[in-house]
């Protein structure tokens, strides 16, 4: 276990990680995630914690219901993709505008439209993809308006649903 002199403790690793304590003593107990035992309290470095943060074994909560959301998208794009692809291109034009130039959002919609430029298996494998690019990619996304208000409600309800049977709070 590396240290940096910033232990925390698995109820801060849990805040973290967006969710339970018991969780991360789940991931710590299987060797997931390294910790030292300090007493009888597992204590888990800062430095470990976002190892296994970047190793992309674990989403934060926000970036698993992105991930689900990103998901529900696979649907349309594979069943209308021009349709799916302009509107994501139609919202980085108007998006563009709106930003600096030289600010880190002009960067992400400059990756998206090199990603949507490689095309739909592109495209698909980042809205579905647990890898750091991907995680971020999708934390700015271009394709607010494909999924209509039903559907989006449907996607956050079946998520709740499924986060709380896999991360049931300690």
């Amino acid at each position: 276990m590396a240290t940096d002199g910033q232990l925390l403790t698995t109820g801060q690793a849990a805040q973290v990680l967006g969710c339970s304590r018991q969780h991360v003593v789940d991931l710590c107990d299987s060797g997931k995630l390294s910790c030292a035992v300090v007493g009888s309290h597992r204590r888990v470095a800062r430095v470990d914690l976002q190892r296994f943060l970047d190793e992309g074994k674990v989403l934060r909560r926000e970036e698993e219901r992105s991930l689900w959301l990103h998901r529900a998208l696979l649907g349309p794009l594979l069943r209308d993709p021009e349709r799916v692809l302009d509107k994501a291109r139609s919202n980085i034009r108007r998006w563009s505008g709106a930003h600096r130039p030289d600010g880190m959002s002009q960067s992400w919609l400059r990756e998206w439209e090199r990603v949507l430029d490689q095309g739909v298996d592109a495209v698909a494998d980042v809205l579905a993809s647990r890898a750091p690019r991907a995680v971020e990619l999708r934390a700015n996304s271009p394709f607010a308006g494909v999924l209509d208000e039903r559907e989006r409600l449907a996607v956050h309800q079946s998520f709740r649903r499924h986060w709380a049977a896999e991360h049931p709070a300690a």
